[in-house]
């Protein structure tokens, strides 16, 4: 069986860990991507990729929303030091919808 590609995105995961001596706590919101490891082994085929397309777009939506309010929290606020922490929760959210959308899908198995 081949190996699935997806499994590549996990190694983003230990961007999270240079959050520590920098003190960048936007950098944690990378651990989420460990996940993908445990999807090499996945078969892919058809409905692999349809659960793909439909647990990324619902991933965008979110990501696209909370930027949206993130900017505008920033430009009411007026800190900049929240920007990183923003970005960095909106990124773990983001992987952490697409890996529980996806599992859903896989696990209901229809179109």
């Amino acid at each position: 069986m081949k190996k699935n590609n997806l499994r590549y995105l996990g190694y983003l995961g230990f961007i999270g860990l240079l959050g520590v001596p920098t003190g960048n706590y936007g950098l944690f919101g990378f651990f989420g991507a460990f996940a993908f490891f445990a999807w090499g082994q996945i078969r892919n085929d058809e409905m692999f990729k349809i659960n793909i397309a439909k647990a990324g777009l619902n991933a965008f939506v979110i990501s696209f929303v909370g930027l949206v309010l993130a900017m505008a929290a920033i430009s009411i606020l007026r800190i900049q030091e929240t920007a990183a922490l923003f970005i960095g929760g909106i990124f773990f959210v983001q992987l952490m919808t697409f890996i529980i959308s996806f599992y859903v899908y896989e696990r209901r198995g229809d179109l």
